[in-house]
């Protein structure tokens, strides 16, 4: 039975919740404040019907501790129970938007004050005016004239790519910008114009952090902190995601044809890798040479290449239906073996100067990962030569997909080759394309049975 103790104009209620591991009491308080103007017999009566319902509702969670605060909770979850759940870099993009996007708003409210409605609010205002993260455009790149580029990038311990995308004016994150301007002992406003554009975020992001918040408030509730998971009843943010941009049959072969024609033959390779498999750019960057059987014609899928803390780290894919085998078509394998050949040649007359000894299928010019955002930039290169829709790596796998969608392949099948873990996935993605595969399907029954052209010439 709860205590109860008459502090002034409430009560304090006290429920025993019986002993932790050391022996230590376990208890739990709340305050009832009774309405104004009832005597001080109805005001006590109202306190044991009031503590009577409260000790029954917190029977059974013994951690409850909805005082704790939405900020304290996040440090909690990605302290002890992310780790062990998550990848480290699904972890650190995860906490990043938690911590970017919801923490400043609503970080300082306590767990029990913490209501759907106000969850609704904080999401609509996110798809509104969301964007906080800063941009910055540099001013003028000769400040770096007197240093030289590439020994600048050397002594400052710059990532190349990052760099060099910079001087040639594209946009940057604050922490990037304030290193460069740290490094050419500078302030951030000297060096870079702030440009910073204040608009919403996309629905598809703003559900991404829904979800992220739900699994903290999630692990809350396992843990008996919490009674409820608040973002359940939530209204799902609208998702207006535009439908996957692919090639059709005549622009992949223009592509192909166009990547055959520049000098990067590395390239070429994998472009035509892209097309034939449907990889992920992260899975294709990951290979290594053991993950081809060139005997069996088979390309083992098992690894994806992620940047964690500025380093590249393979580790094992996306989930575990992503870790599958694909067959490859002869052409495809007689341009790895001749791509093979050339990276020995090459690797042999850069001797040390050959960073890194793994057995990496695509690399850089000193053996090393490829970055991603690099490879993305030379595709859309190619793409703008060739007259081809403005496209990046991602829709090179569409592009398979809608390949064999078209060649009527059926989905489970394509769910295979891609890494799907269910059709659902498959059909929900490219959900477009078997629509007009079947428009095309009726269309053909339509000439071939019902045309009426068919029928006046018989």
């Amino acid at each position: 039975m709860a205590s109860i103790r008459k502090r002034g104009d409430t009560f304090t209620i006290t429920a025993y919740m019986g002993y932790d591991d050391t022996g230590k009491q376990l208890k739990k308080t709340t305050t009832f404040r009774p309405p104004d103007n009832v005597t001080a017999s109805k005001a006590e009566k109202l306190a044991r019907e009031f503590a009577v319902k409260w000790e029954d509702k917190i029977r059974g969670f013994v951690a409850l501790d909805e005082n704790r605060t939405l900020s304290e909770l996040a440090q909690w979850y990605y302290e002890t129970i992310a780790p062990n759940t998550l990848k480290p870099n699904i972890l650190i993009g995860y906490k990043q938007g938690i911590y970017n996007h919801v923490i400043p708003r609503i970080g300082r409210v306590k767990l029990k004050d913490i209501t759907p409605q106000m969850l609704d609010s904080l999401f609509r205002e996110l798809q509104t005016s969301g964007n906080l993260e800063r941009s910055f455009k540099l001013k003028d790149n000769t400040l770096f004239d007197e240093y030289g580029k590439e020994k600048f990038i050397k002594d400052k311990g710059l990532e190349r790519g990052t760099f060099y995308r910079i001087l040639r004016g594209e946009t940057c994150r604050q922490k990037n910008a304030e290193k460069i301007a740290a490094a050419l002992g500078m302030t951030l406003e000297k060096v870079f114009d702030d440009v910073t554009e204040n608009k919403g975020m996309s629905g598809a992001s703003v559900n991404k952090l829904k979800l992220n918040l739900s699994a903290i408030f999630t692990a809350a509730c396992r843990k008996e902190i919490m009674r409820r998971n608040p973002c359940k009843l939530v209204t799902p943010p609208k998702v207006d995601t535009p439908p996957a941009a692919f090639l059709d049959e005549e622009q992949s072969r223009l592509l192909l044809a166009a990547a055959h024609e520049q000098s990067d033959f590395q390239l070429e390779v994998i472009i035509n890798l892209f097309l034939a498999t449907g990889i992920r750019a992260g899975e294709l960057t990951a290979l290594h040479w053991d993950d081809l059987d060139d005997k069996t014609g088979v390309l083992f899928v098992r690894h994806t290449l992620v940047r964690i803390n500025g380093k590249f780290v393979r580790q094992s894919t996306k989930t575990a239906d992503s870790t599958r085998r694909i067959i490859l078509p002869a052409f495809i394998l007689k341009l790895l073996a001749e791509h093979r050949e050339r990276q020995k040649e090459y690797r042999a007359s850069l001797r040390e100067l050959w960073k890194n000894p793994d057995d990496i299928m695509f690399t850089n010019l000193r053996g090393d990962y490829l970055n991603g955002v690099n490879l993305n930039r030379k595709l859309k290169d190619i793409v703008k030569a060739a007259g081809l829709p403005d496209i990046h790596l991602h829709s090179l796998r569409h592009t398979h997909a809608s390949l064999l969608i078209n060649s009527d392949v059926t989905a489970r099948v394509i769910a295979d080759r891609l890494g799907h873990s269910t059709t659902k996935t498959t059909l929900d993605t490219y959900s477009h394309v078997f629509a007009a595969s079947e428009v095309k399907a009726m269309q053909a029954v339509e000439m071939a049975l019902f045309s009426t052209d068919k029928a006046i010439n018989e």
